[in-house]
């Protein structure tokens, strides 16, 4: 488990992308979804429990603290 910032972002959605079909295990994607941050570059995984989305800003501590305690990712990777 990993957790992704800016997995929704054009950069973001490839690695995403690649990293399930690559890698085959879950990881959490964080992402705001303002201007560059657009939910149809990860529409193949809509259905794939793989992909667990998270609509929510990394500067809301209360936030990325829970995410941190509940998934306990071996890794963050920042877009």
């Amino acid at each position: 488990m990993i957790l992704v910032t800016g997995g929704a972002g054009f950069i973001g959605a490839n690695f995403v992308l690649e990293w399930i079909a690559a890698e085959g295990t879950p990881l959490v994607n964080l992402d705001k979804l303002t201007y560059a941050g657009n939910l149809g570059n990860l529409q193949s995984l809509a259905r794939d429990a793989r992909h667990i989305f998270v609509q929510g800003d990394i500067n809301d501590r209360k936030l990325v603290a829970g995410l941190l305690a509940q998934h306990r990712p071996s890794a963050i990777v920042h877009f």
